[in-house]
């Protein structure tokens, strides 16, 4: 008989969670699936950068978050700490981390 790997202990389904403010916190979702569609987002050359994030927002967010963040009227800083704490979440890695490496890659271009 072959061996039985065990990985129900391992295997955790929660969404990580992003608060915009006291009233506000919203699931990320980090499913394959969504991680796909941003990776085809990101690769969509017929895409602007705000068409772009505004569908990586819906996407990972979901509609009600999107509509609420647009009502907040952020600048494009924000935004940007939005998308690398949804890229954080997928990655399963800090924020920190995922803007240490925007960093790297923005010397390097």
């Amino acid at each position: 008989m072959g061996r039985l790997y065990d990985i129900a202990g391992r295997l955790d389904n929660s969404k990580p969670e992003v608060k915009i403010d006291e009233e506000h916190i919203f699931k990320i979702n980090t499913s394959k699936a969504v991680g796909l569609k941003i990776d085809d987002i990101h690769k969509d050359d017929k895409l602007g950068d705000f068409e772009k994030i505004d569908t990586v927002i819906k996407v990972a967010l979901g509609p009600e978050a999107f509509d609420y963040i647009e009502s907040l009227d952020l600048t494009i800083p924000n935004y940007t700490t939005i998308i690398n704490t949804i890229m954080a979440a997928l990655g399963d890695t800090s924020l920190e981390e995922v803007e240490e490496a925007a960093k790297d890659q923005n010397k390097k271009k």
